[in-house]
């Protein structure tokens, strides 16, 4: 089986995450994607060095680029997208099984007839995952939930002895995605960090005795800062942090809904209520917690063994490891 890879090089999560597949799922051929001249992200193509067959696209794929996307290959792997919605219907036509995937909040195509469809979507979270899956097989393609892996090789683990509690801000997104304004009022002597100063200072503003980071140069030093992760954030779907956190020895304090109840124990999480909708492509909920019991809960950490926390959680870390995972994604992929 010949496998392609269309790949991001930028520092975002899906950068990350198709740098992660290269390195485990060994593509014979890799295809960036480079949109960098319509959002100005930096590139890394070091990510891919090595691979038997790298070609670089500039900009969105035109029709020309997927016939040369697709040629020598069995089965494409892709992301979030398809960069061109011609790209399954070609596949198809040149009998290229296709996989993606898919980011919940972006599946607008699969309740569409006049999109064409990949044969396979993987979904790595459990969110949404009724849903897609019903509109999904209703026009021919497969659904297989698997987890988002995490690399404990990149991620060292460190039993904690302490509680310091820490928030990833990340990139401002709708609708205070990663609830900072409610970590910063639950837990005003905590840690921030952003990678926006613009958002950096509007936090000082609002709260002259908040701790604010923005210059970490490898996210994963990030889960050195502190002990335990707290990450109220309002809507579902795959989080990166929370993967690395706990591979790194770190407890996760977030809302109790779906995908986050399905991997955290119950005593880590914190109830949460619907207050909104938007639409980014697809109708998404947007959850809050109260202050209070958020307060509690980061309470509750403070009176707890954190080293055995601390454990709990690179054990947690560990079943949803690539080492655990990688023979399902492969054979997802020879199966499309």
């Amino acid at each position: 089986m010949r496998l392609t890879l269309l790949a991001v090089a930028s520092e975002t999560g899906l950068g990350y995450q198709t740098k992660a597949y290269y390195k485990h799922l060994k593509p014979d051929k890799v295809v960036i994607i480079d949109i960098s001249d319509l959002n100005g992200q930096k590139q890394h193509y070091e990510w891919y060095d090595g691979a038997k067959d790298l070609i670089t696209v500039k900009g969105i794929p035109t029709d020309k680029d997927l016939e040369l996307i697709l040629q020598d290959t069995d089965v494409l792997l892709t992301a979030e997208t398809a960069y061109n919605l011609n790209l399954y219907r070609l596949a198809k036509q040149k009998g290229v099984k296709t996989v993606c995937v898919e980011n919940p909040e972006f599946y607008d195509h699969v309740k569409y007839p006049q999109y064409d469809m990949p044969d396979v979507i993987i979904l790595p979270s459990v969110w949404m995952l009724d849903e897609i899956t019903r509109h999904a097989n209703s026009r021919g393609t497969k659904v297989v939930q698997i987890h988002h892996p995490v690399d404990l090789d990149e991620i060292a683990f460190t039993e904690r002895t302490s509680c310091k509690f820490i928030h990833i801000a990340g990139k401002p997104a709708a609708h205070d995605r990663n609830g900072t304004w409610d970590f910063l009022t639950a837990c005003p002597d905590g840690l921030v960090t952003t990678q926006s100063s613009d958002l950096a200072t509007v936090i000082r503003q609002r709260y002259r005795h908040a701790r604010v980071l923005t210059n970490i140069d490898d996210p994963k030093k990030l889960y050195q800062l502190a002990d335990v992760l707290v990450l109220p954030r309002k809507y579902g779907g795959n989080c990166l942090p929370l993967n690395e956190a706990l591979a790194s020895g770190m407890p996760v304090i977030m809302p109790d809904i779906s995908p986050n109840n399905h991997l955290l124990p119950k005593e880590w999480l914190v109830e949460a209520y619907v207050t909104g909708s938007f639409e980014p492509r697809t109708k998404v909920d947007i959850y809050t917690v109260d202050h209070d019991d958020l307060r509690n809960k980061i309470d509750w950490f403070r009176q707890q063994n954190i080293a055995e926390q601390s454990r709990r959680a690179r054990s947690l870390a560990e079943t949803i490891s690539w080492e655990h995972l990688k023979d399902r994604y492969l054979e997802v992929i020879h199966a499309a």
